[in-house]
């Protein structure tokens, strides 16, 4: 397993540069959503589609959880539908593009691809909240200790994670601003990041959970480990596909709505119930969970990031909007019609996520 914490924000591309890469995905200028078909009371109809190819950013567990999940229970068989996972570059002109149907892909690059006329709808979340751990060198101790120093906030100039990042230290007693630091992007991939930092470029960066041995073998002081409720990532799916196949957008919601349960039980924040099955169904898709088992970690599945229900909603939005410095740009709840239908269908709501406490 690559990691036990997503890189979502790793994958987020916003303004210019994702607009590029999306560009040739949007007919000609803006891609107006396609209006939601009216659904129906009760059972969902027959699967419309009933090969799914969901694309993710990287092949991390925690992106592959749900559907490998979904999948090896059955949920997904019992909708009538078979599920594909696979990696695309950039997932958001995957899915315009119709090379797959459901994405993965960070709030703030599907915000921008809306905004630029990209022909995608997001239809629901996928983890509703993210951590923000960061290591400085041993000597740091308080935020006057950076003065004259370069920094990582992100791999590369753009990625809205640097403004969030930034955002938490200040609220944790490390405003960067109040001192005169050099922020240096060494790249994509927080490997670069940690190779820097033990190698005494850099006095600061945000880490994850498989750069921990090596800044901790190091002497790393861990300065901030913190948790907020805002949208780490979402699904989104081509707006005409969206049209044109909402029994099974309802029907593979659902389905995942099962797997994200069978996940978190018995609540997100206390000690996953399904763990040793869900090891089990990790490893036999290949993906090395030695290093979990055992573990009396609340967060041995990554509970802490996700919401059962996959929350998403107006609130969530603007609050990525806020929190990654964007333009405004108003949310179409309507996307939501199909989450809201097969969380009517399991008795559950679209309630945004409760606090924790983390680690």
């Amino acid at each position: 397993m690559r990691r036990s914490i997503p890189r979502a924000a790793l994958a987020a591309s916003a303004g210019a540069a994702a607009l590029a890469l999306l560009a040739g995905c949007s007919a000609s200028g803006a891609a107006p959503s396609a209006e939601p078909v009216e659904l129906a009371a009760g059972e969902p109809g027959p699967a419309e589609d009933t090969e799914i190819t969901v694309a993710i950013p990287f092949p991390d567990i925690t992106m592959y959880s749900m559907y490998v999940l979904g999948t090896d229970l059955g949920y997904y068989e019992e909708e009538g539908l078979t599920v594909e996972v696979i990696t695309a570059d950039n997932v958001t002109a995957a899915v315009a593009s119709g090379s797959a149907d459901i994405g993965v892909e960070s709030t703030g690059t599907v915000i921008e691809a809306i905004r630029g006329g990209v022909g995608v709808d997001l239809v629901g979340g996928h983890y509703c909240r993210q951590n923000f751990d960061f290591a400085a060198q041993p000597e740091v101790t308080k935020v006057e200790d950076l003065e004259g120093t370069s920094v990582v906030l992100a791999g590369t100039p753009g990625d809205p994670a640097e403004f969030q990042r930034k955002q938490v230290l200040k609220e944790e007693g490390w405003d960067l601003d109040t001192v005169n630091v050099e922020v240096v992007y060494p790249g994509p991939g927080s490997e670069s990041w940690t190779e820097f930092f033990v190698n005494d470029k850099i006095s600061l960066q945000p880490f994850y959970g498989d750069d921990r041995p090596a800044l901790e073998e190091h002497g790393a002081n861990i300065i901030v480990e913190s948790l907020r409720n805002w949208a780490n990532d979402v699904q989104v799916a081509g707006s005409d596909w969206v049209a044109e196949n909402p029994n099974t957008l309802v029907r593979f919601l659902r389905a995942t709505l099962k797997a994200a349960d069978y996940m978190t039980a018995p609540a997100a924040g206390e000690f996953p119930e399904n763990v040793d099955s869900v090891l089990d169904i990790y490893e036999a898709n290949d993906f090395d969970v030695e290093a979990l088992r055992g573990s009396d970690s609340v967060w041995v599945l990554d509970g802490h990031l996700a919401c059962p229900n996959l929350y998403f909603d107006t609130e969530a939005w603007d609050t990525t909007i806020e929190t990654q410095q964007l333009q405004p740009l108003e949310f179409d709840a309507s996307q939501l019609v199909y989450l809201e239908k097969a969380q009517e269908l399991l008795g559950l709501d679209n309630e945004g996520p409760a606090e924790l406490i983390y680690p």
